[in-house]
């Protein structure tokens, strides 16, 4: 298969970094972006080719995908609606909803959604997927995606908290481990040692519940009555970090609603 990106910023970024490490599964990669040097470096990064047009794109792919601000998304589609024929276009833009990318598109344009998260860099991603009208071409693409990540599919309605759920999981967990490293400093630990220590427990700790695959199982394992765990745990439910959670996944599921 062959992937076009219209946008060479951290998402397309993050794909196509994914695909280079898994070159068995990865398709031929093509980049425009308006500002060319962008897409020049991420063609030198991944081995992929430069569009001079985003017209050149599109017919040197089998699939566009639109990975530019939401504000774009409407004046990129109309550029490049004629020129679809056959050709499938997914669209990356959070809040653009089906119903907006059809109304810029032909009537018979193959179209869909797709949320990645930047973990695909590290084959690790979750993709959050609508095929919407891809028909045939939704299969191929999602396999090249579940080499560098785990896809879901979702009905549109779901899509924003979806999005919330696993497109902001590495700037909540971010926040975490800098919270985690904070606090180990203010305890005495060296700043450098604290960030070390913070990080390498959050890979060895998602590594443990995403084998488990049961969280609730991790906690009951590890909370140990009386012990460390168990007092960190209270007080972390005291202080409100489960309800402080759940409105920021609020809070980013109704941003995409705004976006849109």
């Amino acid at each position: 298969m062959r992937v076009g990106f219209l946008g060479a910023g951290h998402i397309a970024g993050a794909l196509a970094r994914g695909w280079c490490a898994a070159p068995s599964a990865a398709p031929t990669l093509m980049y425009f972006d308006v500002a060319g040097e962008r897409a020049a470096a991420l063609a030198r990064q991944t081995g992929g080719l430069v569009a001079e047009t985003p017209q050149e794109l599109v017919a040197a792919s089998d699939m566009v995908v639109v990975a530019v601000r939401p504000a774009d998304v409407a004046a990129v589609l109309a550029e490049i609606g004629p020129q679809l024929d056959s050709r499938g276009l997914v669209s990356v833009a959070a809040g653009v909803k089906l119903e907006a990318l059809r109304a810029a598109l032909p009537s018979d344009a193959h179209v869909g959604r797709l949320m990645p998260n930047i973990a695909a860099e590290f084959g690790r991603g979750v993709f959050l997927f609508v095929p919407g009208s891809l028909g045939a071409l939704a299969q191929p693409f999602a396999e090249a995606l579940e080499a560098i990540g785990t896809t879901i599919e979702l009905e549109e309605s779901l899509f924003d908290v979806g999005t919330a759920v696993s497109g902001c999981m590495p700037g909540f967990m971010a926040l975490i481990v800098e919270s985690f490293a904070a606090a180990g400093e203010a305890g005495g630990l060296e700043p450098a040692a604290a960030r070390r220590l913070a990080l390498a427990a959050c890979e060895g700790a998602a590594s443990v519940v995403a084998e488990s695959g049961d969280p609730a199982a991790v906690m009951a394992a590890t909370a140990t009555p009386g012990g460390m765990t168990s007092a960190g745990l209270a007080t972390l439910r005291e202080r409100g970090l489960e309800a402080a959670l759940a409105a920021g996944v609020a809070s980013a599921a109704a941003r995409a609603k705004e976006l849109a």
